[in-house]
This record gives structure tokens, sequence and C-alpha cells, in this order.
């Protein structure tokens, strides 16, 4: 039984390289990403930034572990995917790495409380109250901590889904459009949070957004067409802002 291990400190927090993934079209395989390079280090958030069907989210997938990859490397922490087995890369997943979905993925018989502090249950630790405390306070969401799902709107449930990625201070969040599916304000609300705990953990962060202003937040803004990403198109530093995003995608014809 594989477990991870803890990375040199001068590893980037993630790091692909030739990174290949088909999916079966009927009896034809579809080639989805065809060779991605990417390295992030601890402290930046970067951002990918692409057309529906390009191989975004499978790529979050890959580096989750949730799919693997027909060839090519993925280290997370310095830990090679690979090379853990699906224990290992499951507590992996729990420990260090947070993952904020488009569609919540919140357990609808569990109260938001509950939601958050999961994390530690399915761990089989004990949850540490204070910090999922104090993420409730960070994400305002003090007054539906007994609420279910159900009773929450969507913008809600999307920022209990945040609590409960960032309550254990992962060294890696994963980010499927985080905005996705709630209005303008909660999205400049969620983004400022999750550049927020970027910034006071040190986390480093894999966003995958349509949202211009979303990605005018990273540190880094990496275009991906046709299964690889176009590093010589990329953005970055004070080069990141709304409108150059914008004339990038126009650039590009994505």
């Amino acid at each position: 039984m594989s477990t991870p291990s803890t990375p040199a400190s001068d590893e980037a927090v993630l790091r692909v390289r030739n990174l290949h993934k088909s999916h079966a079209l009927g009896a034809t395989p579809i080639e989805v990403l065809r060779g991605v390079d990417l390295d992030i280090h601890a402290g930046e958030m970067c951002a990918i930034m692409g057309p529906s069907g390009v191989g975004k989210s499978t790529l979050l997938s890959c580096v989750a572990g949730l799919e693997s990859p027909d060839r090519g490397e993925i280290r997370v922490l310095g830990e090679d995917m690979a090379a853990l087995d699906e224990h290992g890369r499951t507590l992996l997943r729990r420990r260090r790495v947070g993952i904020v979905y488009q569609f919540f993925n919140l357990v609808p018989t569990l109260t938001g409380y509950e939601n958050i502090v999961l994390p530690y249950l399915i761990d089989g630790a004990a949850p540490d109250h204070d910090a999922a405390s104090r993420m409730l306070d960070r994400v305002g969401m003090r007054a539906r901590a007994e609420h279910l799902p159900s009773q929450m709107s969507g913008g809600e449930m999307q920022l209990i889904s945040i609590a409960r990625a960032l309550v254990r201070r992962p060294a890696l969040v994963l980010a499927d459009e985080p905005t996705g599916n709630v209005n303008v304000a909660t999205g400049r609300r969620i983004m400022a949070l999750l550049a927020d705990a970027l910034r006071d953990a040190g986390s480093a962060m894999l966003l995958v957004t349509h949202n211009a202003e979303d990605a005018a937040r990273a540190h880094r803004v990496v275009f991906m067409r046709d299964g690889l990403l176009l590093h010589d198109a990329a953005l970055a530093g004070p080069a990141v802002t709304s409108a150059a995003v914008h004339d990038r995608l126009k650039e590009l014809g994505i």
C-alpha cells in the first residue's frame, strides 16, 4: 500500500510532463491531451483557458488522480502519481489537495458545517472545529451552518464547497469553473476568497475558467487549444489583465 511522501522544498507543487490522454468514442479513441507540460509553484495561481472540450477538465482530473493518463508524468508535491496505488492517490487528495467543483458536489443529507468537516471524517481524523468555524466566517456562511444544501442558493452552496476544499489548508487547489454557476457578484467574491486563501496558506492553484475576469486574478494565464498548452502565448505578471486576456483569446481564435 503506497502513501504520499513529503516533497523537497525546491520542487514545483505540480509538475506535468508530456501528458497524453484519450477518450473512447465508440471504437475510435479521441486524443484529448496531446503532450501537456506544466509547472506550478507554491503561492502561484495559474489559470487555464480554452474552448469547451479542449481537455481542461481532463487535465484537472488527471492531476487529481481521478483519471489515469495514457502516458506522461504527473508529480504532485513531488509524488509521482503513477507510482501511487488508488489508496495512495486518495490519501493525497484528502490531505494535501483541495478541489472546487463547478457543480458544488455537496452531500445533500449533511448540513453546511457537516459538509465542511467531511474531509476530516472520511480520512478518519478528528475534525478541527476551530478551523471549520474560521472557514465558515471567512466565506460568510455562519448563518447557513445548520442548513442543508437544499435550503441554500447556488452561490451559498459554492461558498460552502470552497470552505470544504480549503479547511485543511491544502498545498494544491484545483478549481474547475468555480464561478460558472453563480451570479457575477458572488463570482467576484469567490475569486477574492480563493486568491486570499492562496496567499495566506502559500498554496498553488490550478484554475480552469472561461471567465476573463476570473483569469485576470491569476499570476499566469495559459491558453489551451487542440489538447496542448500554448506556452508561447501565455500571459504573466503585470501583463495579466481582463483586457489582455480577451485580446489574447481573440488572437488565438479561442
